[in-house]
């Protein structure tokens, strides 16, 4: 099987092919590269027409049909320089360049040939090949040379210029796919990590005799897993949403910590504020891990949300033994780190995530751009 050309990529640029693979933008290029064509051949036929009604020709009008019949010589030229261009688009530009520098010589040299037999039959005049005035010779030859050599250098660009825009587009495609595939693992460690945590939970129950809460709190877990799995990570919920969701999970918590005191508080403002869903899971999971399960009762953990200007701040604050300094250094955990590369991926530089300690509370605040849902 004959190995594929990448030059039959590229469609003949005086035709616009229609086909169910056939691009917008191989359209536009197909249409640039036939507006230059038309528009240095009509211009070169107005200027010599021009050039001919000046000197008071009195065969004016049937030199500028002639000419019209030579341009369209020359435009088939044009597609024979164009296919030779596309026979040779898998090589660099530099190769393209010289060999079209070495052929434009020889096109020129035809061309002006044919030129000169086709207005010499016109005027009646004897066409020999023979070179009369060298001097004029070598300005035609030198004139049509450096015309399509124009004509090439302008195709070349065209092609730069539509691939650069190809290039830049598929590179967009490639980091918005890099950007959801990074978002997707990023939340689907949410659900493993949270999956772990509550586990343990149930486990410490049954160790503590305590089968019945730890059979009640599974069935609040199932249930928990069955909103959670419908959310589509690359949607944004409503902090309602995201509130009522963690009010579950600390309903959860609190059958293991009956003493634990669950404040949730959100403005009426901020009910249909847009979040990327399970944001703040992590940091509620680890206020429950390193703050209510190290501090003797009672314990309280609070979520809060408010406005600060034209961002959203949420704060997850846990409190228990004052006589404990809760401390933030040391590497952070999978949570955390699954949060601030959450909002980064999401929101740039536009985000943060605060940890503050203090004697026997802990703080930690996520800020984001306030948007809605619609």
């Amino acid at each position: 099987m004959d190995a594929p050309d990448p030059a039959a990529r590229r469609e003949f640029f005086l035709v616009d092919e229609a086909g169910p693979d056939s691009r917008p933008q191989a359209r536009a290029e197909t249409r640039a590269k036939l507006v230059l064509t038309l528009s240095m051949w009509g211009a070169s036929s107005a200027l010599f027409t021009l050039g001919t009604i000046l000197q008071h020709s009195h065969m004016a009008f049937e030199g500028a049909l002639l000419r019209i019949a030579m341009s369209a010589c020359g435009i088939a030229i044009c597609y024979g320089l164009h296919r030779l261009l596309r026979r040779l688009s898998h090589r660099s530009f530099r190769t393209r360049a010289i060999a079209v520098s070495a052929v434009a010589p020889f096109v020129a040299e035809t061309y002006a040939w044919a030129n000169y037999f086709a207005f010499a039959a016109l005027y009646g005049r004897t066409a020999r090949f023979v070179v009369v005035d060298w001097n004029e010779a070598m300005y035609v030859l030198s004139m049509w040379t450096w015309f399509f050599i124009a004509w090439t250098g302008l195709y070349l660009a065209i092609e730069y210029n539509f691939d650069a825009r190809h290039e830049a587009q598929r590179s967009a495609e490639l980091r918005g796919m890099a950007h959801v595939a990074k978002l997707k693992a990023l939340s689907s460690q949410i659900n493993p990590h949270f999956l772990f945590n509550s586990l343990n939970s149930i486990s410490a129950l049954i160790l503590d005799g305590r089968g019945g809460e730890a059979e009640r709190m599974l069935a609040r877990l199932s249930t928990f897993f069955r909103s959670t799995l419908a959310i589509d990570p690359l949607v944004d919920v409503s902090l309602e949403q995201e509130f009522e969701l963690h009010r579950r999970y600390l309903a959860i918590e609190q059958m293991r910590y009956p003493d634990l005191a669950v404040e949730i508080l959100l403005p009426e403002e901020l009910r249909r504020a847009a979040v990327p869903a399970l944001i703040i899971q992590p940091l509620v999971e680890n206020a429950v891990k390193h703050g209510v399960a190290k501090s003797r009762p009672p314990t309280r953990l609070s979520i809060t949300a408010e406005r600060v200007g034209e961002s959203l701040s949420i704060l997850v604050v846990d409190s228990g033994n004052p006589e404990i300094e809760r401390k933030a250094s040391g590497p952070e955990g999978i949570g955390t780190a699954n949060v601030r590369q959450r909002l980064a991926e999401y929101f740039g530089d536009a985000q943060s995530l605060t940890l503050t300690p203090g004697r026997g509370w802990f703080e930690a605040r996520v800020t984001m751009p306030l948007a809605f849902t619609r």
